[in-house]
């Protein structure tokens, strides 16, 4: 019986199991498979955490990119002693994560009574309105890197029973094939709210997720339609907790941010079969 060390963390939702020993790529579909399930330990999400790589590595289950992950990876780097220092009075660092061509920043504000995890999103040098588009009304389509999240203003695209069957068709009339795809339903009254339904190539698994850090990136590029900066959004996130954006351009260097609270829930040895 295989035995792995694992932290399962909550980023704002989306608890999100870290495996820190090493497993074969080939294996990791099915291994995520495994503790994602319901009589295991249950999750929404499963990263591969190598926490003695300069800068820390993290691998998605599917290869795809997942800012919830990278910050609940920062809980355990922070737990761990590992990877981030002291600056300007944050704990700040670096992560290279799949889904990213290039290691992504990470600060984090231990001052408040509920620490705050911040990332930076994987757009800079790209043109975000090239990312941006509209399919029909009420519907759009947001490019990130590792990851396609289509939006749906819910008061035209209501929230369907079967949202699995819903990802399902949006993905085969528009073609998208990459690691991940989600679908952001969202409202703006009385407040930023969204439902994130993620679906991952590798695992072939289609999770309504608690909460979403590259989905809430999309909504808040999508409602700017690329172009609105600075712009900062608080958006509510399924769990009752909220992950806010921060946009900003300086000349053609664009910049977003994703930041909130992470819990840790849970740490030790998980036993595979």
């Amino acid at each position: 019986m295989k035995t792995l060390r694992f932290y399962k963390v909550s980023p704002g939702g989306n608890s999100t199991i870290l495996v820190l020993d090493p497993v074969p790529n080939a294996d990791r579909g099915k291994v995520a498979q495994i503790l994602m399930s319901t009589h295991h330990l249950q999750g929404e999400q499963v990263g591969f955490l190598d926490l003695e790589a300069d800068p820390v590595r993290l691998d998605m289950m599917g290869g795809e990119f997942c800012g919830n992950a990278c910050r609940a990876s920062a809980a355990v780097m922070v737990q761990e002693k590992i990877g981030l220092r002291e600056q300007e009075g944050l704990l700040q660092g670096k992560i290279s994560v799949s889904g990213a061509q290039y290691p992504l920043h990470l600060k984090v504000d231990m001052t408040p009574k509920m620490p705050v995890y911040w990332l930076e999103m994987p757009v800079q040098g790209q043109n975000l309105t090239h990312g941006v588009r509209e399919l029909e009304p009420g519907l759009g389509l947001v490019s990130l890197p590792g990851i396609d999240h289509f939006c749906l203003y819910e008061q035209i695209h209501p929230f369907p029973v079967n949202y699995i069957e819903q990802v399902q068709n949006l993905r085969q009339r528009y073609g998208l094939q990459g690691p991940a795809v989600g679908c952001i339903w969202y409202q703006t009254t009385p407040a930023y709210c969204i439902k994130p339904v993620v679906w991952v190539r590798e695992t072939a698994s289609t999770h309504f997720e608690t909460g979403c850090g590259s989905g809430s990136l999309a909504l808040a590029l999508w409602l700017g339609y690329g172009q609105k900066f600075p712009l900062e959004l608080e958006i509510l996130q399924p769990s009752g907790s909220s992950i806010s954006v921060l946009l900003s351009k300086q000349k053609a260097t664009y910049n977003a941010w994703i930041y909130g609270p992470v819990s840790i829930i849970a740490k030790g040895e998980v036993y595979l079969p």
